[in-house]
């Protein structure tokens, strides 16, 4: 995990109350539901009730910013919103196109609604790289979502 990061996912905040989204790509879906399946486990184990846990799965990594306005103004309690996704880098200048339309993306539906989206939409050279960051291990990009999803809503509660 990165320098910033406890240890353990042990040492993340529980966040009982909690209301979350996932979405997720539909491309390279065994990385992605990898993903997906890591952060509801991390979730569940933060106490957040599995019934305040939805999981949607949209064509692809541009569709994710559209996904989670639509999530937020469906469900207003809706606490946060953690998107994954897998960009696989090509010959043309694509996947930095998508990236960037994709961090755009959720940077207006963060403003719109002050409410976090956990960009996890990852960029990559390689479906090996995709496999690392997917793997049944600390550097699941799950769980990092998760410790983003903890520590900021932690901070919003104690605002």
């Amino acid at each position: 995990m990165g320098a910033g990061l406890p240890k353990t996912p042990e040492q993340f905040h529980k966040i009982p109350h909690a209301r979350v989204a996932i979405i997720g790509s539909s491309w390279h879906s065994d990385c992605v539901d990898a993903m997906i399946n890591r952060a509801e486990k991390e979730l569940l184990a933060l106490d957040v009730k599995s019934e305040n846990i939805s999981v949607h799965k949209v064509p692809g990594s541009l569709e994710l910013p559209l996904a989670a306005r639509l999530l937020f103004e469906k469900d207003p309690e809706l606490d946060a919103v953690l998107a994954f996704g897998v960009v696989l880098e090509g010959i043309t200048s694509h996947d930095e196109s998508v990236l960037h339309a994709v961090v755009n993306g959720f940077q207006n539906v963060t403003e719109r609604f002050g409410k976090p989206v956990i960009n996890e939409v990852i960029g990559v050279t390689s479906i090996e790289d995709a496999h690392k960051r997917s793997g049944d291990n600390h550097m699941n990009k799950g769980v990092e979502a998760v410790y983003a999803t903890s520590e900021l809503l932690n901070w919003i509660h104690q605002l």
